[in-house]
């Protein structure tokens, strides 16, 4: 069975992954677009290490942020860690979608996939990972029984 203290982990560095491709798209995209949309790319890049940084700073300091000894009490606190998240990954929907709009295709081939890929997969992820935390019940987070 499944416990808190090695789920919650497990679940944060799935958000994880999704936010260090945005991360590392709006750093490798930047100067290297049009002008059209770098401020979209800049806020991007701006929003992701936000969300990033606040990611690690709760990874970092866990077991002070989310009750880790009560099934109950966690999954209430990342449910809710989650919905706050929300405004995040609007955010980030947003410029994604501003800059598909503008149908931009970049010259080297790897920046045109990031920009016109990676973008949207990364944040197709994100959007999976926090909609998971969203539902998270204290069963997916049950202590075993002691014996």
């Amino acid at each position: 069975m499944a416990t808190a203290p090695a789920t919650v982990p497990s679940l944060l560095h799935e958000l994880s992954s999704p936010l260090t491709v945005l991360i590392s798209a709006g750093d490798l995209l930047r100067d290297k677009v049009p002008a059209t949309i770098e401020p979209f790319i800049r806020r991007l890049g701006e929003i992701s290490h936000r969300f990033g940084r606040e990611v690690v700073d709760l990874r970092t300091s866990l077991e002070g942020k989310i009750d880790l000894q009560s099934p109950t009490r966690a999954a209430a606190q990342i449910r809710q860690l989650a919905a706050d998240w929300r405004h995040y990954q609007a955010g980030l929907s947003d410029l994604i979608v501003a800059i598909q709009a503008t149908r931009v295709s970049l010259e080297d081939p790897l920046l045109n996939r990031i920009l016109n890929q990676n973008l949207s997969n990364g944040l197709s992820e994100l959007t999976r990972n926090i909609s998971r935390l969203e539902t998270i019940q204290p069963e997916d987070l049950a202590l075993p029984e002691q014996g």
